[in-house]
């Protein structure tokens, strides 16, 4: 008989079981029990990051939605209609998609997770201030859209509202909270590239006071954001900032010397063409 055989089974056998007591005893190990810990902390945090980067973005594209449905306000009885549109989007927004970023967050992780959600932010009060001038004709204020009942208020004042009751924003952390003023300071700015879009479609549309108030706006603003060139993010929009007022500031001059000569449905494309006014000038920040 082959004895041999048996006894080299017999081995492997007792070889694998003191491989499993070894397997066992290790899971069972303090040590192991806290990096699993670790483990199921980290992936929840990965999570809740690819949750907030979802919903900052469906927030980015909803409110470049808007704003191109803004651009298409004019003169003519369409205002109305689509400020209330606009109006109505951005409460939906701000109903469902900030809410939902507030009640993923608590005090404690809200810094922790500010980059996932904070372009997404910008956005929304870009959308949120291009609708607040067209309105208003003014630029709005942080402690306003802070004020979470803000939207609610606007659509209580228009009395084609057929449901002047609206249900309350019930949600984890106020605005105020997930708003920072350097993401308000960076929304605003992206706010001027808006208004010299519209500047361009103002003239087009032959009204050719527009381009003097929006002008002054911009170079109220950009005044005011000039004291806070200390954020690089900031630095880059103030450039695209000052492009922008050249524009602007180069189309009211043109209308101011030589609006006599160019005819009103060619002023558009006079203005729209940056190598006729374009400057190769670097802001000293």
């Amino acid at each position: 008989m082959n004895y041999r055989g048996r006894r080299g089974n017999g081995q492997r056998k007792q070889k694998r079981l003191h491989e499993t007591n070894d397997t066992e005893s290790e899971d069972n190990s303090p040590m192991v029990k806290l990096f699993k810990m670790y483990q199921a902390e980290l992936d929840a945090r990965y999570d809740k990051y690819e949750r907030l980067v979802k919903k900052s973005r469906d927030l980015t594209i909803e409110s470049k939605r808007i704003i191109f449905l803004l651009h298409r306000v004019s003169s003519d009885g369409n205002k109305n209609e689509i400020l209330q549109e606009a109006e109505s989007r951005l409460y939906a927004l701000f109903k469902d998609v900030i809410s939902g970023i507030s009640s993923e967050l608590t005090k404690r992780e809200l810094y922790q997770f500010l980059r996932a959600f904070s372009p997404g932010l910008q956005e929304f009060v870009e959308a949120v201030s291009f609708y607040y001038y067209l309105k208003n004709e003014n630029v709005v204020h942080i402690e306003e859209i802070y004020n979470p009942d803000f939207l609610q208020k606007i659509s209580n004042e228009d009395v084609s509202d057929p449901n002047p009751e609206k249900e309350t924003v019930e949600s984890g952390l106020p605005l105020a909270s997930l708003l920072t003023p350097i993401d308000f300071i960076l929304g605003i700015a992206d706010l001027t590239g808006e208004l010299m879009r519209k500047c361009i479609n103002s003239v087009a549309a032959g009204d050719i006071d527009e381009p003097f108030r929006l002008c002054f706006v911009l170079q109220s603003i950009y005044e005011a954001l000039s004291n806070h060139n200390y954020n690089k993010e900031l630095k880059r929009k103030l450039f695209v900032l000052k492009n922008s007022l050249q524009k602007v500031e180069n189309a009211c001059y043109a209308i101011k010397i030589r609006g006599s000569e160019i005819p009103k449905h060619m002023l558009a494309d006079f203005f729209s063409n940056e190598e006729d006014y374009k400057e190769n000038t670097e802001l000293d920040i």
